[in-house]
């Protein structure tokens, strides 16, 4: 599996490539093994399957964070192409599916349909931002351009509006609105019931970009994102103008594959402190308010953060893991045995750390140690994207589309 890259000038697109290896992400030493094989683990818990089931066929080989979501007693979850379900939590039927490349909505003043030449089959929608859960409503991004808001109950669209740039990162739902942050270095700020657009930030995106964008996040009438400068910034949020900005990434290097600092995980806060880490930068603990750094520690990740029980777990662009003191930022420890696996941002589990693997392995880890507790392998191609934790059942999304529960016992 690669990490895409994207390099932009004015209308043109080139994507390049490269292996995050054992020993650096930009090295080439042909002797250094590129993944760890895993190794025999002292289980201490037994994963089982509660039950599994089908979402299209999934994402491929595309960059995405498309993930599922938990919410209204209900799992949600879809594929890149178009196709959206819903299946009962419990038991993992499947409730109703749409597939928005059918579905076209005319305009009766022009006769246009809403999504001819976009949705329309046999075109993928290119599902690739979300799925967020909110306002009885799910709302989802597209590479094409688009977002749309569905009716939670029976899938039907709610709403869909038009903001000309990809969006790949999951919409921030709240406070009456639905904030996009868009490939190209656009916010943008939508009314979560008409999808109406009430405000537009932009900023200045450099020639070469890692693939994707940082998940926005609302929190106390802010708008937190971080760009792909390699900077974090609040917006407030009534009307998109900027209340601060600060560097996080620290491009460095004499090439412009080696200065590369995106902030593309999404923004953690606990409290009054915000947390963001860049890909080539460090990992920052600011003043929400003012954006006033707390601390730094060098740390590289473009994976989201699990910010929980006063710690911060993170797998880094080599895919190690690790865990720090939210307070200093002070390492507890660190697993390295699954370098270059392109392991999944980490998900909290009965008191375990678990992250998902390019082979379709799951592994927990011990929370206190960082001990590998349990493997379990789901297949599916890989899992490209962080589990979801709903009352102490883990979820966890495949490349080829495979919705799978589990849950752990102990072993005995």
């Amino acid at each position: 599996m690669q990490l895409i890259k994207r390099f932009t000038k004015g209308s043109l697109l080139f994507t390049a490539a490269i292996l995050v290896t054992g020993c650096s992400v930009f090295g080439d030493d042909d002797e250094e093994p590129k993944f760890a094989e895993l190794q025999p683990i002292s289980e201490q818990v037994q994963p089982k399957v509660l039950w599994d089931a089908s979402v299209g066929s999934g994402i491929g080989e595309h960059f995405s964070r498309l993930n599922p979501v938990v919410e209204y007693g209900k799992v949600f979850a879809a594929d890149r192409n178009g196709l959206v379900s819903a299946f009962d939590k419990s038991t993992g039927e499947r409730l109703w599916r749409i597939d928005l490349r059918e579905l076209i909505q005319f305009d009766e003043a022009t006769d246009d349909g809403w999504f001819s030449g976009i949705f329309s089959s046999p075109f993928p929608a290119r599902i690739a931002g979300g799925l967020v859960a909110r306002y009885d409503r799910i709302f989802l991004g597209t590479e094409n351009g688009d977002v749309v808001a569905l009716n939670a109950e029976n899938g039907e669209i709610v709403w869909h509006t038009e903001v000309n740039n990809e969006v790949m990162s999951d919409p921030a739902v709240g406070e009456g609105r639905v904030v996009v942050h868009t490939g190209g270095g656009k916010v943008i700020s939508l009314d979560a019931e008409t999808g109406e657009q009430q405000w537009e930030y932009e900023y200045q995106t450099p020639m070469l970009t890692v693939r994707g964008a940082s998940a926005p996040a609302i929190v106390s009438g802010g708008v937190v994102v971080g760009d792909s400068n390699g900077a974090g910034m609040v917006l407030i949020a009534e009307n998109g103008q900027q209340a601060w900005s600060q560097p996080i990434g620290k491009p460095s290097g004499s090439t412009e594959l080696e200065r590369l600092a995106d902030v593309d995980a999404k923004p953690a806060t606990q409290g009054t402190t915000l947390y963001m880490i860049a890909f080539n930068g460090e990992l920052v603990a600011l003043e929400l308010m003012s954006g006033e750094v707390r601390w730094k520690r060098d740390y590289k990740a473009f994976e989201n953060m699990l910010v929980t029980n006063g710690r911060i777990f993170l797998t880094d662009v080599q895919s190690h893991v690790y865990a720090l003191d939210q307070s200093g930022g002070i390492e507890r420890w660190s697993n390295t045995q699954l370098f270059g696996r392109k392991l999944s941002a980490p998900a909290w589990h009965r008191g375990n750390v678990v992250v998902g693997d390019f082979e379709g392995y799951l592994h927990w880890l011990d929370s206190e140690s960082g001990t590998i507790v349990g493997r379990y392998e789901v297949g599916g191609d890989g899992v490209y994207v962080e589990p979801v934790v709903d009352n102490n059942i883990l979820y966890v999304q495949t490349r080829d589309g495979d919705i799978i529960a589990l849950d752990i016992q102990s072993g005995s």
